[in-house]
């Protein structure tokens, strides 16, 4: 059963994850630590006066600008997670919120993350400063900054004529959340979904990957956001592996409004890889096949 509570500037939460929220792998979706995110986010605000309805009746709302997320290890069910979140820093129209997860039997790190928030007027959605009542009352400051999250590649190598593939898409209904814009966790899927559809194009299907014995997991995601994404706008998405390095490697997907060419979300995805022997660098074939001929 979920158990929220406040502990002076830290607000934490633990809650047993769900069968719906688990991939093919039946582990955790990327997607759900992104809805982990957003409710423990929304709890801590709530815990401090700041609920649902005070914003709805302020005319105010968060939106993210980036998401910088880690992944320890994956998340398989059943399990229990410990989460907690605060705010490192918070400016005049800004703030970073601080997310970490750890398996609440043995409390092993799975997950972290950092958001920077804007805060804007909903009619308007040009930022607004934040109130003294929120800043006051969230602030946590570190001075040590913020923590490095170890998201890039140590080493890297830039990837020569990387291969660029392409799809296009609409926003649909069901990816729209009550903020009337493409929910922020649904970015992470289309960029998974590209480059599981890259891969698949160039040869590289899951089941190749199995028979060659080679994992590949997530490590990493990098997200800016430029614009919110309405219903039924047209999306062109593009996809490419731009780094590598001993043992990852990293993807630039870029989200584009397919009429205008508008940027409109920028994800940095970079994955691990492992066989039986332990962590080992992408294969050259794959690598062969994400480069232009």
């Amino acid at each position: 059963m979920s158990s929220p509570t406040i502990s002076g500037p830290i607000h934490t939460w633990t809650f047993g994850i769900r069968t719906y929220e688990l991939d093919l792998n039946r582990h955790v979706k990327v997607t759900a630590f992104l809805n982990y995110m957003e409710e423990v986010a929304t709890q801590a605000s709530a815990a401090l006066g700041f609920d649902y309805h005070w914003y709805m009746q302020s005319g105010t709302l968060w939106v993210a600008r980036k998401h910088t997320i880690r992944f320890y290890e994956p998340l398989a069910y059943p399990n229990e997670l410990h989460a907690q979140t605060w705010i490192s820093d918070i400016r005049r129209v800004q703030s970073h919120r601080e997310y970490r997860f750890h398996r609440a039997s043995d409390n092993a790190p799975i997950f972290a993350a950092r958001t920077n928030w804007v805060y804007i007027n909903a009619m308007t959605l040009r930022p607004e400063r934040v109130p003294d009542d929120i800043a006051k009352g969230v602030i946590y400051r570190d001075d040590k900054g913020l923590e490095d999250l170890d998201t890039g590649i140590r080493e890297p190598s830039a990837v020569d004529k990387p291969y660029i593939y392409s799809e296009k898409r609409r926003a649909e209904w069901h990816e729209i959340d009550s903020a009337g814009h493409v929910n922020n966790g649904v970015y992470v899927t289309w960029a998974e979904e590209a480059i599981r559809n890259m891969l698949r194009a160039a040869g590289w299907t899951d089941e190749r990957l199995v028979e060659v014995g080679v994992a590949m997991r997530p490590h990493a995601h990098e997200i800016e956001y430029f614009r919110s994404t309405l219903y039924d706008e047209p999306i062109q998405i593009m996809c490419k592996l731009t780094d590598i390095g001993q043992d990852r490697a990293a993807w630039l997907i870029e989200i584009r409004h397919a009429a205008t060419d508008e940027m409109l979300c920028k994800d940095v995805c970079v994955r691990t890889f492992t066989d039986a022997q332990g962590p080992r660098s992408i294969p050259d074939d794959m690598l062969l096949a994400l480069r232009q001929p």
